[in-house]
């Protein structure tokens, strides 16, 4: 059987102080590789290459590694299973192409090759308003929204009087914009109902070059009331391998740092059953832990939301992310956690995830999921 991984990303790198041991071999041209994707930084090493590199070292399997150079019907039509990694949407918003992104899902519908993740989850992760909507009919916690189509005739005076009414309803001045499809923070905008009258001008410019960016799918300006715990509570970020609760990571993320591919400034916590702090001498400060308790809870909520994405017949994601902010309602007291987003090619923070092998868990995955796959062929 072929096998091949799809890379190409440019926001998650792990240093080579960092290395887990079976990633000390790593081929030069691989590293190469990785610092050409990144425009020639030497940042480090990309996730993506290494969980390929993993998969590539001990897969039974030939195993190749392809960049957006080898995306075509007949390079993809040479293999049996494809994973990407690098994906169609992260393709155009790299390239600011929407043909881009066009082209490379018409490849994976028409490849004889079996590719993960199917277009059906794809698509359905790149719709926030389509998952939030879906969440809550099933009964799973999200925040309360609005949207607008991103069109070329967006008009700023209507949005303001729509959004006005609505944060009277949400009982706060405080809302967030964001576009969608969508990641990394970009377009993440914080504002001041009360006070938009007099930036009224720097909205229209948001706006505006919201209106320029690639559009794919059904493009939304996605509107929510903002919630200042967020900044406070951990955001609880869980990650799924085929289907099967891996691990937790808490983030808070200095706002200055959205819309920059690294997140520069964040800060890390940990569940105090999955992780051992001798593994942490490398920092000046052992990292926060999270509540056991709370991480049982998100894990129920987080299944719940894996049962329900669209699944094809290669079965559950073979990676998956659900990240849970905090709080609806509250006021000091972290209560409600609610499902903020959902992440099928997440970032895996593997820079700062050493209480855990995330790429080795992620390439194991790959490998699980390549034979129950064959087994099925």
């Amino acid at each position: 059987m072929k096998l091949a991984i799809v890379v190409g990303i440019k926001t998650d790198a792990i240093s080579e102080d960092r290395y887990p041991e079976w990633l000390s071999d790593i081929p030069q041209q691989l590293v190469t590789k990785s610092r050409e994707n990144w425009g020639g930084g030497e940042y480090g090493l990309a996730s993506d290459i290494g969980i390929a590199y993993y998969v590539k070292k001990h897969s039974k399997d030939d195993v190749d590694i392809l960049t957006k150079k080898d995306i075509s019907l007949t390079k993809f039509n040479e293999y049996d299973f494809i994973f990407g990694l690098y994906d169609p949407y992260y393709w155009s918003n790299e390239t600011k192409d929407t043909n881009n992104y066009t082209k490379y899902n018409s490849i994976i519908k028409q490849t004889k090759a079996t590719f993960c993740h199917p277009l059906s989850l794809q698509k359905f992760v790149l719709n926030k308003k389509l998952y939030m909507d879906t969440l809550k009919k099933h009964g799973i916690p999200v925040i309360d929204n609005i949207s607008f189509p991103i069109t070329n005739t967006m008009n700023t005076t209507t949005m303001i009087k729509k959004i006005e009414s609505q944060c009277k309803k949400w009982g706060s001045p405080l809302f967030i914009t964001k576009p969608q499809p969508g990641g990394f923070g970009v377009g993440f905008k914080k504002w001041d109902i009360d006070k938009i009258q007099k930036h009224k001008k720097q909205f229209d410019a948001y706006v505006k070059k919201i209106m320029s960016q690639v559009r794919i799918e059904k493009p939304l300006l996605l509107v929510q009331s903002f919630v200042p715990e967020f900044e406070k509570f951990y955001e609880v970020r869980t990650y799924w391998l085929n289907g099967k609760y891996s691990h937790s990571l808490g983030t808070i993320i200095d706002p200055s740092s959205l819309g920059v591919g690294g997140f520069e400034k964040v800060k890390f916590a940990y569940p105090e059953n999955e992780y051992d702090e001798d593994e942490f001498e490398t920092y000046e400060e052992t990292p926060e832990v999270l509540d056991m308790k709370l991480i049982n809870t998100l894990k129920k909520q987080g299944k719940k939301v894996l049962d329900i994405i669209p699944k094809d017949k290669t079965g559950a994601p073979f990676l998956f992310r659900v990240d849970f902010g905090c709080c609806i309602n509250n006021k000091n007291v972290c209560r409600d956690y609610f499902v903020n987003e959902i992440e099928y090619v997440p970032n895996l923070f593997p820079e700062y995830s050493t209480h855990i092998d995330i790429l080795q868990k992620v390439g194991k995955a790959i490998i699980q999921k390549t034979n129950h796959l064959k087994k099925k062929k």
